[in-house]
Order: structure tokens, then sequence, then C-alpha cells
């Protein structure tokens, strides 16, 4: 299924650049003052109404709305693939029990956005996939800054993956 289905704007558009992480470092800088690369950033072209919620487009053109920008920094991506594979190897070889799809989970909330379901995803392409569902809802107004809002954005996220 296509997310912008799942988040029901199946006519929206998005913008999608994969970057590296210089690009994507000087964006982080210029728009969240953080001097470092990450992974995904996302830019919502309105402000939603409440998380899920956009307004009513302003013009009746449907092949002319868009969600938004999102920015992928490919190097980083692969960086954190690699470090979550030693990562789950080493406990795995120290017998730790660890449920990498516990969102909850502290050790996953703020490296791996929202949900735990990245953490084991070896693939660069899926984990792509995954990290577009994460930048998708940024897009249509959830965040994880506080608990609450973290919770909720935790639930819609999986429920796509589920559904994906």
């Amino acid at each position: 299924m296509i997310i912008r289905e799942q988040l029901r704007y199946p006519t929206y558009d998005v913008t999608l650049v994969l970057a590296d992480d210089e690009y994507v470092r000087e964006l982080n800088k210029d728009y969240r003052d953080v001097d470092s690369p990450t992974d995904i950033l996302s830019f919502p072209f309105s402000d939603a109404e409440e998380p899920g919620q956009l307004p009513e487009p302003d013009f009746d053109f449907p092949d002319f709305y868009c969600l938004g920008d999102m920015m992928i920094s490919v190097p980083y991506v692969m960086r954190q693939i690699e470090n979550d594979r030693l990562y789950f190897s080493s406990q795995k070889e120290e017998n730790n029990v660890i449920d990498p799809h516990d969102s909850l989970s502290a050790q996953f909330s703020d490296t791996r956005g929202v949900s735990g379901a990245m953490a084991t995803e070896y693939n660069v392409e899926k984990r792509i996939g995954l990290l577009l569902i994460h930048g998708m809802l940024h897009l249509i107004g959830y965040d994880h800054i506080e608990d609450d809002d973290y919770l909720v954005m935790v639930k819609r996220e999986e429920e796509i993956i589920d559904e994906w």
C-alpha cells in the first residue's frame, strides 16, 4: 500500500531528496540549529491542525497538492545500519534480551526516531522506506518531542508499518 493512501492524502505529492551528510548537516544547522547530519529532515508545506489533519487547500487543483519536502542522508543511514548491526550482534553474543520493536524503549527513542522497527532493518532500501513513513508523518503534523506526542506518533507509525 502507498504510504500517502495510508495517511489519507493519496493525491498529495512529496519531494524526496537523497543527499549526502554535508547537505543534510547544513539544512539541520540552518533550520534546527543542530550542527550535525541526521537520517531524515522533513519540511511540511502546511501547518497541521492536529496530528494527521491538514487544513483544506486554498485552491481546488488536486494535481498540485504537496505535503512537503524530505531530505535523507544516505551515508548517515548506511552508517546507522552498520552501527545497529554491530550493536545487536554484540547484545546477542552477551545473551542480552532486547526487543527493538519496543518503541517505548529509551535505547531507541533518541537515535531511531520513533519505531524500533528500524533498528533491525539492515537493508538500506527498506530502512529508507521506514524513514519515509517517519518523515511523512512529520509532514502531516506528527512529532515526538514531548512524551504525549511521542506516544501518538509511535502508535500511528507502527499502524502504518503493520499495514505496509
